[in-house]
Parts: structure tokens; C-alpha cells; sequence
């Protein structure tokens, strides 16, 4: 299709916003207007240094430094970074679309935005592989992809740090998260993952990637698995977009909350 009757069909017929329903201007890209691009919430210190939480700036000294009320418990991972929050933002709306909607076009925003968040959070210099989540062969063959590992492909092309995606997969086809409690989502996620070639991942220095982190359960039994049967030496992680604390399940926040 040539670039005059593109511009044509747009004029007559301008797509809508995903997001806010606004007609989207041809500059804005696919999907979701510049306008709520620019509104997504970005994460910003203070942050716990372990997990990665947005803390309030009157949290202790050592909330942020070690440990704060939202890290799991027995934590495996090195540290968390998220970039922005998830609820209601362009960023979950572009993840859903991905995910759930077939819009594979999404990846390229979200691969750009993770490789700025690898910037201003991390060293890439630091690892030898990424690594995204795994989801089960059943939900690949459903989906046709894996969205985080058509995200970590760009992210590799983008930081040079090699993309690993054969040695570490989701063995058990788990129900969703969503709707979980704290506990429900660690029992949940138990067991269902697996490291099937550990000589590529012994002694390597792992960036994990996931799009939203609620609770950390799915990421921190991640770690635990590259740390225990996958012999690496650290696991870090960094995800797309993070639940803010309201939007936590129940027994989470409430336990938070009595930390406070």
C-alpha cells in the first residue's frame, strides 16, 4: 500500500486509541496515543534496593537499602528493578495487547522501554544471558509466541547481551496468577519450572525479563530454580511494569501493612 492512500484510509477511517479511545494521529504509532504514552507513571526513588517496591520517602534507611515488607520471603533473585506501574497505565494496556490480543507490533515500544529501564537501573556489562519467563508449550502453541521472548530478542539486539531461551522452561501448565493471594500464587507456581541444559547456565550471571510483577512469586521461583539446579551465580530481574501497592492481593497488603 503506498503512503498517499495510507494516509487516506487513516483520514477516513483514524484508528482509536486502545487506551483512551481518542483518534490516534499517524505519529502516535499502533494502538495507543502519544498523549497516553506520555502519562505513564515511571518508577522512581525511593525504591527498595532488593525488590524493588516503590517505598514512601519517609521508609527507613534500611527498607531501602536491605529489605522492605513486600520482598518474598526467602527471596532468591539479586534484585528486582520495574520500570512503571502497571494499573490502568499505557504500558498495561500495550502488555495486554501483546499478550492477549495478538498485537505483536506492541513488542517493539515495550522491547525500547525495557532497554531504557536496563539503562538507567542496571550494567548490561553485568550478565552473560537474558533470560524471559517461560510459559508452557501449551499456552506457546495457543498464543503462537512467548511475548516476553519476542520482547527479549529486541532487548539482546539492542544491549548486546545474548538472549538464552532453550535451557530454562515452564514445565507445568499452572492456571493463571490473576486473582491469587499471596500464598495461592507461591503454591501456585511451585515446581513448574525446570533447567534442562545446566552446563549453558552454571556460573553465568542471568538477566531475567518479565512484563508485570504483582507479588514476585513467579520471578523469585525462577531464581531459585537457575540458582539451585541451574548452578548460575546471581539472577537479577527486570519487569515491564509493577502492581502498585493498592492493587496487591488482600493478604499482601495487609501484612504490608502492619509492617508500616
Amino acid at each position: 500500500m503506498n503512503a498517499i492512500l495510507k494516509s487516506l484510509i487513516w483520514f477516513l477511517y483514524p484508528a482509536q486509541c486502545r487506551r483512551c479511545g481518542e483518534n490516534l494521529d499517524p505519529a502516535d504509532g499502533y494502538y495507543i496515543c502519544k498523549l497516553c504514552w506520555d502519562q505513564v507513571e515511571y518508577i522512581k526513588r525511593p525504591y527498595c534496593e532488593k525488590c524493588g517496591f516503590p517505598l514512601n520517602p519517609l521508609s527507613s534507611l534500611s527498607e531501602m537499602i536491605f529489605s522492605c515488607a513486600n520482598c518474598p520471603d526467602e527471596s532468591k533473585f539479586g534484585k528486582v528493578r520495574s520500570i512503571a506501574y502497571y494499573h490502568n497505565s499505557a504500558i498495561g494496556e500495550a502488555i495486554r495487547l501483546l499478550k492477549d490480543n495478538g498485537k505483536t507490533i506492541m513488542a517493539d515500544k515495550l522491547a525500547e522501554i525495557m532497554v531504557k529501564g536496563i539503562n538507567e537501573f542496571l550494567d548490561s556489562k553485568d550478565y552473560d544471558f537474558i533470560i524471559p519467563v517461560p510459559i508452557h508449550k501449551k499456552k506457546v502453541r495457543k498464543r503462537g509466541y512467548n511475548q516476553m521472548e519476542l520482547i527479549g530478542r529486541k532487548v539482546s539486539s539492542k544491549t548486546g547481551i545474548p538472549l538464552e531461551t532453550k535451557s530454562f522452561v515452564k514445565i507445568k501448565n499452572t492456571p493463571p496468577q490473576r486473582g491469587l493471594t499471596g500464598k495461592e500464587r507461591i503454591q501456585n507456581i511451585k515446581g513448574s519450572f525446570s533447567v534442562i541444559n545446566t552446563s549453558n547456565i552454571e556460573r553465568k550471571r542471568i538477566l531475567l525479563i518479565d512484563d508485570v510483577m504483582t507479588t514476585g512469586s513467579t520471578v523469585n521461583e525462577c531464581a531459585r530454580v537457575l540458582l539451585e539446579e541451574g548452578k548460575a551465580d546471581n539472577v537479577d530481574v527486570i519487569t515491564l511494569a509493577r502492581v502498585a501497592f493498592s492493587d496487591l492481593p488482600d493478604d499482601i497488603r495487609d501484612a504490608m501493612s502492619q509492617q508500616i
